[in-house]
């Protein structure tokens, strides 16, 4: 027999003048999709675009060849999370506040979007070469994110407590990146050479460390969500 997608309960509003207690019947539509996993699957798919992004700063090959790569991976995570809006418009019972699991999932989305925003930079300020810094940040930005999807697959088995110890780490990545931006902004205006460079490696360094303060943004929801939940 085919189970139900409805859930049901009886709900008591008082009672009448015989004793007896009227009760509702409330339908609950349950979820046929894993909302916990598709952010699961958001982060994953952030962390594989990072680790594109580092081969992008460390091969042998321009920057602007990974372009449609992480393009691809950008367009598969904004259709994750509209797959994640269009489930939560179905449901009446979530597995978090339906606030929480959005503001997630747009923040996953904003890291990729980042990482993507970073990458088309090399192409459109034609960007032939990386630098030490650059590639500090793409070893940066892979670890954030391989500590991001820890804390998905963490929240999805609902391991609260062992969630914490990955939004630190990442809070301490961001504050690396931080580090790293200032270092390399020094370097432009205590040593310049061509303007026009210059000023494309500073857009560069800014775009990176947005990407880590979106990695930061994310962690620091999770953190929010557990002093509601444990």
């Amino acid at each position: 027999m085919k189970e139900s997608g409805f859930a049901c309960r009886f709900v008591s509003f008082g009672s009448d003048p015989q004793g007896k207690e009227p009760s509702v019947l409330i339908f609950r539509r349950k979820s046929d999709v894993n909302l916990l996993h598709l952010l699961t699957q958001s982060a994953e798919n952030t962390l594989n675009a990072a680790l594109v992004f580092r081969e992008a700063m460390t091969g042998n090959e321009s920057p602007s060849n990974y372009v449609r790569p992480l393009r691809d991976l950008e367009k598969n995570g904004d259709n994750i999370t509209r797959q994640i809006l269009r489930e939560l418009d179905k449901v009446f019972v979530t597995p978090l506040d339906r606030a929480d699991i959005i503001t997630l999932a747009t923040k996953i989305d904003d890291v990729m979007d980042g990482i993507e925003a970073t990458i088309a930079r090399f192409d459109y300020l034609n960007v032939s070469a990386t630098d030490d810094v650059m590639r500090q940040f793409a070893e940066v930005l892979v670890a954030s994110c391989d500590h991001m999807l820890s804390a998905f697959k963490l929240l999805e088995q609902k391991k609260f407590q062992q969630i914490r110890a990955h939004t630190v780490e990442i809070n301490d990545l961001e504050n690396e990146a931080d580090r790293l931006m200032r270092e390399g902004i020094r370097v432009i205006f205590t040593n310049p050479t061509d303007p026009y460079q210059d000023f494309r490696l500073k857009e560069i360094y800014e775009r990176l460390e947005e990407t880590t303060d979106s990695c930061e943004d994310v962690a620091d929801i999770l953190d929010s969500v557990l002093l509601r939940y444990t």
